[in-house]
């Protein structure tokens, strides 16, 4: 962990998000009988994912941009490095989605047609390209949008972090404000222009332009750039300090209240807001305050049990998915009737599998990818050696 910064109250964070999103799946159906504004809580889950990409942005820019906002790290070690980050579990857990897919696409259409969807989807989702496309983004493992996005944010992070140099004071300033604004536009834009048609707005809408607005990368991206601007100004306040850093507690408190009031309040938030960049500010307020500490909230947050499962979130997050047709398929044989007997099952073995997913493949095959990429990296030119965090 560096000065100034509380690395492990974020990675709890990242488990509190992924449970959120979980639950946004499979716990609305628990509560028909809830209040307004719990069924809300859960049902907002959709928006922790803007938290996820916004946090990515911010731990890149920290583990990768000096003070100056250059990234000394060559693009293909840097590359290198989030494809064996992300590419293992991601691999593993297309292969344990293929047969529930299959499955369903050959209930309703027939062999060749499902050949041919199964087959373009199966490579798309492979290459990562599936958010691209409207009709495959949810195809195959539904949760892996979120790393196609993700894949397009990495391909983009080095030149990103090659303009960063000169963004200082007003202008840095400016550019947060402006990244956020930017993001605003599509939604607002899809508000007043309803180009799927009228009718009510929310999680059960569908549309090809509501789809491109929720799962496109370049939609998504203000969210990202959000995070790298603000994890500069934080590697430049900590480089900067020359006393005992100042305290997050307050910013943290702020921005996990923010976000808890616009989760209560979600059904009455335009849905396409929600579910973009909205709440990016009040997310940034979160963020930042646990890098620089985060006073109580910081310190629940970096219990080494939630800093643990925080580890394991990123196969928690993909897991979801074919566990839960796991959970189906043993429905057949015991009484799953009741959701909350349903959702018990599935977060008694999605919590245990996520860990252990974490530790013997994950972590392993990080390493052993980073070794089988070394040659091509080693190809490239290399600059100065880099500023990296433990843990990158």
């Amino acid at each position: 962990m560096k000065q100034g910064g509380s690395l492990d109250a974020l990675t709890g964070l990242r488990f509190l998000a992924a449970l959120h999103v979980v639950l946004f799946h499979f716990g609305t159906p628990c509560l028909p009988w809830a209040p307004e504004w719990l069924f809300y809580l859960v049902g907002s889950g959709y928006a922790s994912v803007g938290l996820f990409f916004l946090l990515s942005g911010f731990v890149l820019a920290y583990n990768y941009v000096d003070v100056d906002g250059r990234m000394e790290t060559p693009s293909r070690a840097f590359w290198s490095a989030r494809v064996a980050r992300v590419y293992p579990v991601f691999l593993l857990t297309f292969l344990l989605s293929a047969v529930p897919t299959m499955q369903r696409s050959l209930a309703v259409n027939s062999l060749p047609v499902a050949t041919v969807k199964l087959g373009t989807a199966g490579l798309t989702t492979l290459a990562l390209f599936q958010a691209w496309v409207p009709k495959l983004a949810l195809y195959w493992n539904p949760p892996g949008w979120s790393v196609s996005v993700e894949a397009f944010f990495y391909f983009l992070f080095p030149a990103v972090a090659r303009r960063l140099v000169g963004l200082r004071g007003a202008r840095l300033k400016v550019a947060l404000l402006a990244v956020w604004v930017v993001g605003l536009v599509p939604p607002l834009l899809y508000l007043a222009l309803r180009p799927d048609g009228p009718g009510t707005l929310n999680v059960m809408s569908g549309g090809n332009w509501l789809t491109v607005l929720k799962f496109n990368p370049l939609v998504r991206l203000p969210e990202f750039l959000l995070g790298v601007l603000l994890g500069l100004v934080f590697v430049r306040e900590r480089a900067a300090a020359t006393s005992r850093p100042r305290s997050g507690g307050g910013m943290a408190v702020a921005g996990a209240a923010l976000l808890l009031v616009a989760f209560m309040l979600g059904g009455r938030i335009p849905y396409p807001l929600m579910h973009n960049v909205l709440l990016a500010p009040a997310s940034a307020l979160l963020v930042y305050g646990l890098a620089r500490g985060g006073g109580p909230l910081g310190q629940l947050l970096s219990r080494p049990w939630l800093v643990s499962l925080g580890g394991a979130s990123y196969s928690m997050y993909l897991l979801q998915y074919p566990l839960s047709e796991f959970v189906h398929w043993l429905a057949t044989r015991v009484d799953l009737s009741s959701p909350w007997r349903f959702l018990g099952v599935l977060v008694a073995l999605l919590v245990p599998a996520s860990v252990a997913v974490h530790r013997w493949v994950e972590t392993p095959w990080r390493v052993r990818v980073k070794r089988g990429l070394q040659r091509w990296v080693d190809g490239a030119p290399s600059p100065a050696p880099a500023r990296v965090a433990p843990g990158a």
